[in-house]
């Protein structure tokens, strides 16, 4: 039996000796990989795959996807920062040129701290020094820089041809031709926007009035859809016929004027839309002011003043009814205006209809205002007074708002 567990104790201090004085390469530990930065994330957000919660560690080699309605924030160790917009699909790396981000889809912002790259095959955009801006995917063939701030340097690895985007220029790139256009702001002065940016999914300060969608989020589906069709027919255009810039410049132009009145349209409903709520919450006072006066008056014997109360507390919810309505043919109106169906004719109708039921409006508030002063002294009528409601400020085809 002793002779076993010596057998067994040799066998053992052989293979432990064997496996300690093995040599090891580093190699051996290259599975482990350090972090790279953090993400965070808003909505739908993959990381490597998997669906976030809040936040995570991001390794190189790493994937992130957000989806729709989704938002991501990279941070990277060296101080460097990307924003992810949604339905924007990129992969990071790193090597010893510093940290690389490959976009397959979608649209990024960046702030350059220290040297990032991105790749947008078969261009690469370099930036480093706080350099900011924003690349987009705007279709299979067609891509956007933006420089922001600093300067963002795009080169053709394919060609090696290189070019800088200076704070404010933008430029075109063809994705599947290699081929760049100039800036927008040298082929034609009168573009309706930037390159789309993102932004964070949660929109601040919506207008009153019972509109589905708050004036920037209009402003922004407008101006977001006019650039994405001018900046790809534009790349065609000067890509294909480079002696034809002067009818590029008007058929931009025309593209501005039609999208300035567009916008110019949504903004004058909007305003419409918030003197209909006012309105609303005007006579909303006057009913509730009306009815308290009748009660009192009716109390203290006075007949005919209590009649006159219960007249303008009814005039008043007949004006609510109409200004429901009106509010509900202003969001209608607003709607089919960024569908590119409705038009400012509609508008103006609107607006008669508002200023007619406006005036009736002021005026029961002022009768209800002189009724209350006539019984001031009566115990429990309201001592206060309804303010007047001012007319829409709207702007025509050539006057500003």
């Amino acid at each position: 039996m002793k002779m076993d567990l010596r057998s067994v104790v040799a066998v053992a201090l052989v293979v432990t000796t064997t496996f300690i004085t093995m040599p090891l390469s580093a190699a051996d530990f290259s599975t482990v990989k350090s972090p790279i930065g953090s993400v965070s994330a808003v909505g739908p957000v993959q990381l490597r795959g998997i669906g976030m919660s809040q936040e995570g560690t991001l390794f190189a080699g790493d994937s992130v996807h957000a989806g729709q309605k989704g938002y991501a924030k990279v941070l990277l160790g060296t101080g460097s920062k990307i924003e992810v917009s949604e339905k924007t699909d990129l992969s990071v790396n790193r090597d010893a040129q510093g940290v690389k981000i490959a976009m397959n889809t979608g649209t990024i912002g960046f702030t350059a701290h220290t040297p990032i790259r991105i790749d947008v095959a078969p261009f690469e955009v370099s930036a480093t020094d706080d350099a900011s801006g924003n690349v987009a995917i705007m279709s299979a063939t067609t891509a956007g820089v933006r420089a922001i701030s600093g300067k963002v340097t795009v080169r053709n690895l394919k060609t090696s041809e290189s070019f800088v985007v200076l704070k404010g220029q933008e430029r075109l790139l063809g994705l599947k031709n290699g081929i760049h256009a100039p800036a927008l702001t040298e082929v034609a002065s009168n573009v309706p926007g930037p390159i789309p940016a993102p932004v964070p999914q949660t929109p601040a300060g919506k207008t009153t009035g019972g509109l589905a969608m708050d004036t920037g989020a209009w402003l922004a589906v407008i101006g977001g859809a006019a650039l994405a069709g001018v900046a790809i027919w534009g790349l065609v255009i000067a890509m294909n016929n480079n002696d034809d810039i002067d009818s590029l410049k008007s058929q931009l132009t025309a593209q501005q004027t039609a999208t300035s009145a567009q916008l110019k349209a949504i903004s004058n409903a909007a305003s419409l839309a918030n003197t209909a709520a006012q309105l609303q919450a005007q006579q909303a006072s006057v009913a509730a002011l009306a009815a308290q006066a009748q009660a009192a008056l009716r109390v203290a014997g006075n007949t005919a003043a209590a009649n006159t109360a219960a007249s303008l507390a009814a005039q008043s919810g007949t004006l609510q009814g109409q200004l429901s309505s009106l509010q509900g043919q202003i969001s209608a109106a607003q709607a089919a205006i960024a569908a590119g169906t409705g038009s400012q004719s509609s508008l103006d109708a609107l607006k008669a209809q508002e200023e007619t039921i406006r005036s009736a409006a002021n005026n029961v508030a002022n009768q209800l205002n002189t009724l209350l002063l006539q019984n001031s002294n009566t115990p429990g009528v309201p001592n206060t007074t309804i303010s007047s409601i001012p007319p829409a400020v709207t702007a025509s085809a050539s006057i500003p708002v």
